[in-house]
């Protein structure tokens, strides 16, 4: 499979990041260390230059005097003297030696803004086509707490637009795009295509805009995900002035980013609904009532503590009977048997009532042997491809990972090729002796629970169709969030109890079998990742493809009379399956939580 041009242009636009010249921000930070950090939040504002050789020491010294901010340039190949006027300025400058657009420009911005440890991130373009006298107006309603994101709007009645020399098309383009928009999104806004901006530094770790398009859809796409993700956007009005020397949009280009814009407000309206309505994150209680429940099962909660559960679906199997090995391994095919399947009646969590204890389950997994794991390696590929490349749009401050549960390696194999330097912990002893051989990686035998913290921290901790298997997933989640840096990533996929696929099938949802110890909804894994102190910041359903063969060998009884005709088909042909369209896997990625840092 080819290589995700998203996945292509974020690692290419952070090496040339690399290759920047960091000199001023080192400097920066060897006074703040020599001088001890500043008291209060960390402002940086940000100025994304195009050109701006002629504007930006007026920009620059029109910013309110006793604004304590860092400012950073991010010179987009500019031709003129943009970076010499910078320099002179005695500002942290950053230069692209290739035109990277208006939307590759602010991730650069917003990387090292939070690079430098800033609190609150402020977009000023350097052409002074926005006041900067307003930029105080923009991080007001972030210091009280009162906003997550703020922009300023030229509508909201500071001033008149079209007095401050607004082209006409572009004032009507402007009020029509944005009521299309308001309608799709369920806001209220007078404007949604200001450039002045202001971001808390939680709102852009919580944002994917490192995969943000690299134009200036950029701000249309965050802006409809902030929307839609629950941050809460404020507008905050603002004077506009338009010059010979502001930047501005050709008319053709215009038309493009005013149908780019709609189209990201529609697919954020289709995917999350109005304000994030269907977002599972966002809008948590859909799924409480849909679980069957029966009898009362004297049994406590590890989640919550609750001395209750209710049967959901009685075992199937003979009573004390635990699972064999050999039911272990990722490519058994014994489904749909399982143990007593119970609900806690006060946080809603589905688990099973498992036969072994954790050692034993451990030694379960210590003794698993998986020889045709590697049948499949195509589309598992093509999975972990899919999964780094959702990690990555997320700003992180370097290249380190760690797997849990990473079986052969083969996930791991994908991250170093990806530039990742990658550890995974596994507790199989045969998968950790293949996967060396096969791949090379950095494969250490052990669990989540026995791992133990390095001195540098990971930067992101990926647990794959793991957190079903343990015995107690918060404590397996705060492993996690342990071995992650301070603005670390965990990620996680997992089975989904609520999917349509497993409504439909019921007590013959075919995942449900004895290894897998819990069964997750969207309102009780968000519950759980919020008791982990980690907080979700992305819900989606997992992409899988898997050859007809395989599905039918692993389905086997359980596929019924569709089970019988895929068997015959792949006598003649074995077309690949794009299972995930069942939605039965998910991927949630999370942050550490900070809300109770001292």
């Amino acid at each position: 499979m080819s290589e995700d041009p998203g996945t292509v242009r974020i690692r290419e636009r952070r090496s040339r990041l690399r290759s920047l010249d960091r000199s001023d921000v080192e400097a920066a930070n060897a006074v703040e260390r020599a001088t001890g950090p500043k008291m209060g939040p960390k402002v940086a504002v940000t100025m994304p230059a195009y050109h701006a050789g002629e504007t930006l020491e007026k920009t620059l010294l029109a910013l309110p005097p006793g604004l304590d901010a860092h400012i950073i340039v991010v010179d987009d190949a500019s031709s003129d003297d943009t970076v010499a006027v910078a320099k002179g300025l005695g500002l942290t400058v950053f230069q692209h030696v290739e035109n990277q657009g208006y939307g590759g420009n602010q991730k650069t911005c917003y990387e090292a803004a939070l690079e430098s440890g800033a609190d609150i991130v402020v977009m000023l373009h350097p052409d002074y086509q926005y006041d900067p006298k307003a930029v105080p107006l923009l991080i007001g309603p972030i210091l009280t707490g009162d906003a997550d994101a703020t922009f300023g709007s030229r509508f909201a009645g500071m001033s008149d637009p079209r007095e401050g020399g607004m082209p006409w098309f572009r004032y009507y383009g402007n009020k029509i795009t944005t009521n299309v928009q308001n309608h799709l999104l369920g806001t209220n806004f007078t404007e949604l295509h200001s450039g002045m901006r202001a971001y808390s530094r939680d709102c852009l770790l919580a944002l994917p805009f490192l995969g943000y398009p690299n134009d200036f859809d950029f701000d249309s796409k965050l802006l409809a995900d902030a929307i839609t993700s629950g941050q809460t956007v404020v507008e905050v009005p603002i004077p506009t002035s338009y010059s010979n020397e502001s930047s501005s949009i050709a008319i053709w280009p215009s038309i493009r980013y005013v149908t780019n814009s709609v189209r990201h407000a529609l697919k954020s309206r289709i995917f999350s609904g109005r304000k994030g309505r269907r977002d599972p994150i966002v809008t948590p209680g859909r799924w409480k009532r849909s679980i069957p429940s029966g009898a009362i099962i004297d049994l406590e909660c590890i989640v919550c503590g609750s001395p209750r559960h209710r049967m959901v679906y009685p075992s199937n199997v003979p009573a004390g009977t635990a699972a064999e090995i050999d039911e272990y391994a990722c490519t058994s095919n014994v489904i749909s048997f399982h143990d007593d399947i119970v609900k806690c009646e006060r946080c809603n969590i589905v688990r099973s009532i498992w036969q072994l204890d954790q050692d034993d389950i451990v030694d379960a997994y210590e003794q698993t042997e998986d020889t045709t794991y590697t049948d499949q390696e195509e589309g598992r590929r093509e999975l972990f491809s899919w999964v780094l490349e959702r990690m990555e749009r997320y700003s992180t401050d370097r290249r380190r990972l760690v797997e849990f549960g990473s079986h052969l390696g083969m996930f791991l194999d994908e991250a170093q090729k990806k530039g990742w330097e990658a550890t995974g912990i596994e507790p199989s002893k045969w998968a950790v002796e293949h996967g060396r051989e096969l791949y090379g990686v950095d494969l250490r035998q052990g669990t989540i629970e026995s791992a133990e913290r390095e001195e540098e921290p990971h930067d992101v901790a990926v647990m794959l169709d793991m957190l079903e298997h343990v015995t107690d997933p918060i404590a397996a989640l705060i492993s996690a969030r342990d071995m992650v840096a301070y603005d670390g990533l965990v990620a996680v996929t997992t089975i989904d109890f609520s999917s349509v696929h497993a409504r439909i099938r019921g007590k013959n949802w075919p995942w449900m079998i004895r290894p897998h110890l819990w069964y997750f909804t969207p309102d009780s894994l968000v519950d759980v990742f919020e008791r982990s102190g980690l907080e979700p910041v992305e819900w989606a359903t997992v992409p899988r493809d898997f050859n007809l063969s395989y599905v039918v060998n692993k389905g086997g009884e359980n596929l019924g009379m569709l089970g019988r005709i895929g068997a015959l088909i792949t006598k003649v042909i074995d077309p690949r399956i794009p299972t995930g369209l069942l939605g039965d896997i998910i991927l949630v990625i999370a942050r550490p939580s900070h809300t109770n840092d001292s």
